[in-house]
This record gives C-alpha cells, sequence and structure tokens, in this order.
C-alpha cells in the first residue's frame, strides 16, 4: 500500500458517516482501554473466532447499535454498520494483517491501541468540522493532510504508518512487546 490504494472514485466519505461510526465505537474502545478482564475475554474470543461472545460482549457496551455484521479472522475482528445506498456498509476493525500469524491477538497491544485511537474518534464524534476535514482528506487521497489531521489526535509513537485505502483509513501500529504490526482500520465495506 502507497497510501493511495482502494478509494473508489464514485463514492464519497462523508463526515457524517465518520461520526456515526466513531460515536457508535467509542464506548466500546474506552471499554477496551480501561478494563483490563473485558479486553482479555475479548481478545480470547478473537482468538477463538467466538462470534457469539463478541456479539454479547460488543452488546454490553453498546446495546443501541446496530450492527449489520461482525467478524473474526483469529487476528482481528470487524464490525460492519449498515448505511443506504450508495454506502450500503461501512466498517470498522482491528486486525494483524492477514498472512503473518493466526490465531493470535494480543490483550495489552490492543489496550495500547485502544488508548492511542480514542481521541481521534472523540474527535469525529464532537466536531463536524474535524470529520467533514477527514472525510474530505480521504476522497481527495490527500495524505499529507490525512496525517496531520491524525496526528492532532493519536500522538503514539508506535503509530507508524497512516494510509488510506477504500474510501477509509488504516493505522499501523508497531509495539516493541509484540512482533506483529497490527492495523486499526476504518473503511467501506464492499458487498453484493
Amino acid at each position: 500500500m502507497n497510501g493511495k490504494v482502494g478509494t473508489d472514485a464514485q463514492f464519497r466519505l462523508t463526515g457524517a458517516i465518520l461520526r456515526k461510526v466513531a460515536g457508535i465505537m467509542i464506548p466500546f474502545y474506552r471499554k477496551i482501554a480501561c478494563n483490563y478482564s473485558f479486553a482479555l475475554r475479548w481478545s480470547k474470543a478473537v482468538r477463538t473466532t467466538d462470534i457469539d461472545t463478541l456479539a454479547k460482549m460488543f452488546k454490553s457496551v453498546a446495546p443501541s447499535a446496530k450492527l449489520s455484521s461482525l467478524s473474526s479472522n483469529g487476528i482481528g475482528y470487524f464490525f460492519d454498520f449498515e448505511f443506504p445506498d450508495p454506502i450500503i456498509q461501512y466498517s470498522c476493525g482491528l486486525t494483524i494483517p492477514p498472512g503473518r500469524t493466526q490465531f493470535t491477538f494480543s490483550t495489552p497491544v490492543h489496550r495500547m491501541i485502544a488508548r492511542a485511537i480514542l481521541p481521534f474518534y472523540r474527535a469525529l464524534r464532537s466536531s463536524s468540522a474535524y470529520a467533514a476535514a477527514v472525510a474530505r482528506a480521504i476522497n481527495y487521497r490527500n495524505i499529507k493532510r490525512l496525517r496531520r489531521l491524525v496526528r492532532r489526535k493519536v500522538n503514539s509513537l508506535a503509530l507508524k504508518r497512516i494510509l488510506i485505502a477504500f474510501s477509509g483509513v488504516a493505522f499501523n501500529f508497531k509495539y516493541k512487546r509484540s512482533k506483529f504490526m497490527y492495523q486499526s482500520l476504518l473503511f467501506r465495506e464492499l458487498v453484493g
């Protein structure tokens, strides 16, 4: 990925989409960041691809959230949210990029990433101007602008790369305590 991969020229991301997804995800990431036992149970369910447990745990922190689907591949998880046409589905997830390992998901790394991205999600939710600026940077594939916007909120030294991909953004995190890169994603899921 060079920072400009897979953005659909026909689709225009809006600040409203980002604000809605961020608003749903904030309680979840806050719970992961603040509650070790919850985060530990979440990681085990990810590693074992126990979707029922993941769904129950997510509903416990975001009871009114309407998920289109929730999935796990043993190295991460993905939330899909339904939107009207032409969007159909917008997704959020956190994963180790495929092909590097199987059934591995670190609770401490997950918690550190949750703490790192919470200010970004809070800014998306609380500021329509900020959310619109992030959406505009993604739509126009302006990676320099996007990186400036993100770095205002995500100041972790573990954030190694910010990419535009699939009408969304990917944050690559690398912590010393893990040999794996983790990716936090917001993207348009293409269904059909």
